[in-house]
């Protein structure tokens, strides 16, 4: 009994609805290698149980009556590093706030699990792992990545220009299509080294730039609008049939699909299939091996896995652009990490290096 406690992961559970954390502790409770520690119904009781019981992963809501999630975050970090992992079940209502709190140094999110039961009914151990397999899932996944303090690094300059928007961005009429392209792709960290890199690109630069972050259907359209809010340039979900405009940026749709460029350099969606990560980095690169050869370049920031590394590889044969960030710097180090395996490149940079030095490659428009 007192090694199983040991190798427990403590858990702290800060939520307002007491439907939602009944739910989750719940689910922690019948997992063998979590224990729950603490419980907190406000904010402000949250960030002084996380000080006081210093648990292993806090599972933190958004809205909350007192200070929200991101301020929670905040406050935690400034503590003390903490591993922390946001779940919430209004997806829609949070996403600016999710992102800000992933910025601030939450290492992930989640939604909150949902049990379909009578008040009072029974709900035995088995069904409770499988309502709360997702949820589980990323609890074991944040507590293998690296402690995280307060996110104190400075934002890079922002170069004077357009606001951003989430709008469909077409290529203005008239106007060239675009003869080079960027491809980036990231995972686990992803949004908020996203937002630094796209803010640090030149204002003029003469590239469209194809983003492919591992992320589900449904926060798909509020990473847009944050991205769009934090870099301060056309940023929107890619759609079947548009032509990529020079200096705007287009995310794949998430979900089981994958982001592609066609012949005509347009932009298309396949199944992802039985693909382990979507929308896949791999496929999305190899695309753009095939149609824009040595006019793209791709870029692979953080991410769990090895997702990007074999799409760099097929780069590579066309002789493209290609760019890593830094396994250092970088939330998660998998995915940097394999490309660098595979002597694809000698080395990373940080995120502002790779907008300086994608800007050097893709030119500036008029």
């Amino acid at each position: 009994m007192g090694k199983q406690a040991a190798e427990q992961a403590g858990v702290l559970v800060i939520n307002d609805s007491p439907v939602a954390r009944a739910v989750i502790i719940a689910v922690v409770q019948a997992a063998p290698d979590f224990r729950l520690v603490g419980q907190a119904a406000s904010g402000l009781v949250g960030v002084e149980q996380a000080a006081r019981l210093r648990p292993d992963l806090v599972l933190l809501d958004m809205h909350m009556p007192d200070i929200n999630g991101v301020e929670v975050t905040r406050r935690v970090l400034a503590l003390r590093p903490t591993r922390i992992l946001i779940c919430t079940a209004t997806i829609r209502r949070n996403t600016g706030y999710l992102f800000d709190a992933l910025k601030a140094g939450a290492l992930d999110y989640c939604r909150t699990p949902s049990i379909d039961a009578r008040p009072g009914e029974r709900i035995g151990r088995e069904a409770l792992l499988v309502a709360g397999r997702g949820l589980l899932g990323k609890m074991r996944t944040v507590l293998g990545l690296p402690l995280r303090a307060a996110a104190g690094a400075a934002e890079p300059a922002r170069a004077g220009g357009e606001r951003g928007a989430s709008a469909p961005a077409p290529a203005p009429g008239g106007e060239a299509r675009p003869t080079r392209i960027v491809g980036i792709g990231c995972s686990t960290g992803g949004p908020s080294a996203l937002a630094t890199l796209l803010a640090a690109l030149p204002r003029t630069l003469a590239a469209p730039v194809l983003v492919s972050q591992h992320i589900e259907a449904e926060f798909t359209p509020g990473l847009a609008d944050w991205l769009a809010r934090e870099s301060e340039r056309p940023v929107s979900v890619a759609e079947s049939g548009a032509v990529p405009a020079a200096g705007h940026v287009y995310l794949a749709r998430g979900g089981r699909s994958n982001l592609l460029l066609r012949p005509g350099w347009r932009l298309a969606y396949e199944p992802s299939g039985a693909a382990v990560y979507y929308p896949n980095i791999n496929r999305m690169l190899a695309s753009l091996a095939e149609v824009a050869g040595s006019a793209a370049c791709g870029v692979v920031l953080t991410g769990l896995g090895d997702d990007g590394a074999d799409g760099m590889a097929a780069l590579a044969q066309v002789g493209a652009k290609l760019l890593v960030q830094d396994p250092a710097s970088a939330a998660v180090d998998g995915m940097p990490g394999a490309v660098l395996r595979r002597k694809l490149l000698g080395y990373g940079h940080g995120l502002v290096d790779l907008a300086r030095l994608i800007g050097a490659w893709a030119g500036s428009r008029p």
